[in-house]
């Protein structure tokens, strides 16, 4: 490499010889490039190259195993790798592969070693990376290795011997049984998640049911035979009240719609209102905003002594 700056046409020619003398996949060279325009210094590209070099060593190592790199991110294979030397880049040995069952076995048991909590126990284990790295651990044959059945007992017996490289002790048959527990636990919970969803849906809909029984201004208006102004003021003053107010933007402006019960509008008699009317008329006339008409004096009514004039 140019001390001036990497040259596009040489480096990606050295960084595919790099991956093909040692037997791995040639990574594109849309990813070479990324490498390069990203890497500010030729130091960081050789260590971005070496990272990649040990992630797809591990790719092909995991690939002999039984795992196809494929099924784990490219954040499992760099924790993989992390757990390796540079020895695991060039061809696959035996010790690689020993070396590699060791990094499994690491992270199994610092994902899932001390995980007491069946539930979380079981979650972590039925599903990638950490289902396929028990698998691995059991001894299962590569071509086996596909999660398809019940793979409970491999599952238990890869954690068993992970814990024993640890100097611990988990049994299989305890790892079962917290697998049986947790699935009864986890039938439970969604069967209560699911009936609680069935009443919440329930409530969503008495609630949009009850909320087209109630009646509008109008209706109450029309049932009571009453005025927009004594309507308005009774409303106001809580006489006649209102269950749900519903806030609207229309052409920019909030506007409000007033909702009221049945059942409480019809407990409003007729007696009721013409009491309510006549509050109101003592009240304007206590104002003196009109004058109270007189009525007219019938034959048993008492009236004022005539006026005498006084003696002189």
């Amino acid at each position: 490499m140019s001390s001036g700056g990497p040259t596009i046409g040489r480096d990606r020619v050295w960084i595919l010889q790099t991956f093909e003398s040692r037997d791995l996949p040639l990574p594109s060279l849309h990813q070479i490039d990324e490498w390069i325009y990203s890497s500010s210094t030729d130091a960081a590209l050789l260590e971005t190259v070496y990272g990649a070099l040990k992630s797809a060593s591990v790719g092909r190592d995991l690939s002999l195993l039984g795992i196809e790199s494929g099924r784990l991110t490219e954040d499992d294979l760099k924790a993989l790798a992390g757990h390796l030397s540079g020895e695991v880049i060039g061809n696959s040995t035996p010790g690689a592969l020993d070396k590699l069952r060791k990094a499994i076995s690491a992270l199994l048991y610092d994902k899932v070693g001390g995980e007491h909590d069946p539930v979380i126990r079981f979650t972590l284990l039925t599903r990638d990376p950490w289902r396929l790295f028990a698998m691995v651990l059991s001894g299962l044959p590569p071509e086996k290795l596909r999660p398809s059945g019940n793979l409970d007992r491999p599952i238990a017996l890869g954690v068993e011997r992970m814990m024993e490289d640890h100097e611990h002790r988990l049994p299989r048959k305890e790892v079962l049984e917290s697998f049986k527990k947790a699935r009864a636990f986890l039938r439970e919970e969604k069967k209560r998640i699911r009936l609680e969803a069935e009443r919440e849906r329930q409530r969503e809909r008495d609630f949009h049911d009850w909320v087209r029984s109630l009646w509008s201004d109008m209706e109450v208006r029309r049932e009571l035979g009453l005025r927009p102004s004594e309507f308005e003021e009774w409303v106001e003053g809580g006489r006649i009240p209102v269950v749900l107010r519903i806030e609207s933007i229309r052409n920019g402006r909030i506007r409000e719609r007033r909702l009221f019960d049945p059942d409480a509008v019809l407990k409003i008699t007729p007696a009721t209102i013409a009491r309510w009317r006549r509050r109101a008329m003592r009240r304007v006339v206590k104002n003196g905003q009109i004058p109270l008409r007189r009525r007219p004096r019938g034959r048993n009514d008492q009236g004022p002594p005539p006026h005498s004039p006084g003696r002189g």
